[in-house]
């Protein structure tokens, strides 16, 4: 199993995940043609994606969804709840998923289970193929014992690291906004990421990727070496990643 982010930030969301023959996206929160290049990028065809696992309904999640499934008619994979939310958005096949419920599409078991956002249904992901598991979590406010459980034990973790908490209070932005992100219905600050990664840590950890850094309440370098401090005590041997907006991160291999 292998992944690739075509671009992560509180600006736009897409990533690529391929096992053997499968090949599916989760979000599809940049434009079409930014994510028809970043496939093309990966060594693959746009059409060979057989599924767009959505976490949730904002639009830095589902932007290029109606363009793209336009033009290639790929199917949807989202909670029930949602099931208006992207009726709207794209004719393309729709299969509704059940925190808790596996299914198999191609090679791949997908997990969805619940998260903490402020969104109709939010999901989270757990991907799984000949015994390695890939776990996938973004747009979080905080985790509990049920996403903790399943998460424990992966070989990889994508994970929002969002805010910084000293830049996100300097920002300018409004007190309610403020409350919003750093809420129980908001995002992980990099401080809680590291915190849940310390808490998940094993051997068999190998990856870790950061994703969904804010361009204005964020630095890479600033998640970067939040998580680093934390790795280097609890996982030295893990690698860590970091996803950004501007670039596609090439496949990780699983």
């Amino acid at each position: 199993m292998r992944l690739s982010v075509l671009a992560s930030s509180s600006r736009g969301n897409a990533s690529v995940i391929a096992a053997g023959d499968t090949v599916l996206m989760v979000d599809a929160g940049i434009t079409a043609r930014r994510m028809q290049l970043g496939i093309e990028a990966c060594g693959l065809h746009p059409s060979a994606v057989q599924g767009i696992m959505i976490t949730h309904e904002h639009a830095d999640h589902t932007a290029g969804l109606p363009v793209f499934t336009r033009k290639y008619t790929t199917p949807v994979y989202c909670s029930r709840y949602l099931r208006d939310d992207m009726r709207e958005l794209t004719a393309a096949p729709l299969t509704f998923l059940e925190p808790g419920c596996t299914v198999q599409i191609g090679e791949l078991s997908i997990t969805p289970f619940g998260v903490c956002h402020d969104a109709v249904d939010p999901l989270g992901y757990l991907f799984e193929h000949g015994g390695v598991r890939l776990g996938y979590l973004t747009d979080t406010g905080h985790t509990t014992r049920a996403i903790e459980s399943m998460l424990e034990g992966v070989d990889a973790l994508y994970v929002e690291s969002n805010y910084d908490e000293d830049m996100l209070h300097n920002s300018g932005r409004s007190r309610d906004l403020i409350r919003r992100i750093e809420g129980n219905w908001g995002h992980l600050s990099n401080t809680q990421a590291g915190e849940l990664v310390a808490r998940l840590a094993h051997p068999g950890l190998r990856h870790v990727i950061l994703g969904h850094i804010s361009p204005e309440c964020n630095t890479p370098r600033l998640a970067t070496r939040c998580m680093q401090s934390v790795l280097s005590e609890v996982s030295p041997h893990t690698r860590l990643h970091t996803a950004l907006q501007a670039e596609r991160l090439d496949w990780i291999e699983i």
